[in-house]
């Protein structure tokens, strides 16, 4: 397979990623998920975080004592531990895709701007002035 030589690094961690989660195969060969989303929300949140814990292969027993550490670890919060996850995500995210991204829409927001302006009526209309006519006859 020479094809799989030339696949980005990411797509290759998305691949052992995805291949550690057999519930989140199966949620995708359902249709309750996309490979598309599924792929863009580990680009976000990373292959760590605790929203993936549901889909690893774990025994029953496992998954329960581990629901039930997430709802105590959820209920420990506070908000400095919110801006702490937070701040990894913010690290973690590609700032160049951002910065092209923030450039399109920019781009994108200039033309929309300009095809506004052009179907805009002009904002002081020309006025006529009504006691003056265009040709300037003198009575004798």
């Amino acid at each position: 397979m020479e094809g799989k030589a030339n696949l980005h690094p990411s797509v290759e961690e998305f691949k052992a990623f995805i291949r550690e989660h057999p519930k989140l195969i199966k949620e995708i060969n359902e249709g309750n998920k996309t490979l598309q989303h599924t792929y863009e929300e580990w680009t976000v949140l990373g292959s760590s975080h605790e929203h993936w814990t549901p889909y690893k292969n774990k025994d029953a027993t496992a998954s329960s004592a581990a629901n039930e550490k997430e709802t105590a670890d959820e209920s420990a919060n506070t908000g400095t531990e919110f801006i702490n996850q937070l701040m990894g995500m913010v690290k973690k995210m590609n700032i160049q895709d951002l910065q092209s991204h923030l450039n399109h829409f920019s781009t994108m927001l200039s033309n929309v701007q300009g095809l506004i302006q052009t179907f805009q009526k002009p904002s002081e209309p020309v006025r006529q002035r009504e006691s003056e006519s265009p040709f300037s006859f003198r009575r004798d």
